[in-house]
């Protein structure tokens, strides 16, 4: 007996979690796509509690990516100093600095 669609993707969305918790950017993009062949493979709605679960499982990967976003920008900021290059910081529109 297969899962429920709905089953599977939130159990791809805690896999996604799991990965992101993980340095290894290939379990993560595997996690990522799983996620996305789950989300596609829905064909009937669901609940209105099974989407706030999801919803609570997806903002929480959401904010696994920006903390890891601010650590390697943390980072490749280290770097650009140690390789006697400071970094220039530009602030984009959305608030967000880049190198």
């Amino acid at each position: 007996m297969s899962d429920a669609p709905f089953e599977v993707l939130l159990a791809a969305l805690r896999d996604e979690l799991a990965a992101l918790d993980g340095d290894d950017a290939a379990a993560i993009e595997a996690a990522t796509t799983a996620k996305l062949s789950a989300l596609g493979a829905l064909r009937e709605a669901p609940t209105r509690a099974e989407v706030e679960t999801a919803q609570a499982l997806n903002a929480l990967a959401a904010a696994r990516v920006r903390i890891k976003s601010a650590g390697i920008e943390r980072r490749l900021g280290a770097l650009a100093a140690a390789a006697g290059r400071a970094p220039t910081l530009c602030y984009g529109r959305n608030g967000r600095s880049s190198l």
